[in-house]
């Protein structure tokens, strides 16, 4: 009888320290998860923009260019054509810590060229990625703009993720 005793007073206490270890386990990953709004993430806004505006086949010199960026709040570039009518941006990244938060964040790019105080669509794209997306590098490398062209939607393929095809809306033109 006194043998079965010594075995009984240790499960209780067993019992306690296991129940403890679990509450500290899982403690340290509701505040890994509670503080995680405080973590910074890199966040790609847009990839290098390199393109040619032309009107009636012929280069658009000194045409302001701007190129507006809104992630959680709105960034904006503004450059002006060269002599062919060529422009480009730089790479633009930001540190945020948005997408650590329950709140769904969208980038939004879009570039348009200023002629004669009327604004010209080159491009137009909303993306929940915050990371670079192959297919949107590509088109934003190479904008073909002819201001005589019309605005129109065009639907490319996703790389990273098939199933969700980029849609932009453009007077640029891109082989396909």
């Amino acid at each position: 009888m006194r043998i079965s005793n010594v075995w009984r007073k240790p499960l209780p206490l067993l019992a306690a320290a296991l129940s403890f270890l679990v509450f500290i386990v899982f403690s340290q990953q509701v505040n890994a998860d509670m503080f995680s709004w405080f973590k910074k993430y890199d966040v790609h806004l847009s990839p290098a923009v390199h393109g040619r505006v032309l009107l009636n086949g012929q280069p658009l010199t000194g045409a302001v260019v701007s190129r507006e960026l809104n992630y959680d709040k709105e960034y904006v570039d503004k450059t002006t054509t060269d002599a062919n009518g060529y422009f480009s941006f730089v790479e633009k990244n930001i540190r945020s810590s948005k997408p650590g938060s329950l709140e769904e964040l969208r980038t939004r790019q879009v570039v348009v060229v200023h002629h004669q105080q009327k604004p010209y669509l080159l491009w137009y794209l909303t993306t929940s990625s915050i990371e670079p997306q192959q297919a949107v590098v590509q088109r934003l490398a190479a904008l073909n703009c002819e201001l005589s062209d019309e605005e129109k939607e065009h639907v490319f393929p996703n790389i990273e993720k098939p199933e969700f095809p980029h849609s932009t809306f453009s007077i640029c033109r891109w082989a396909d």
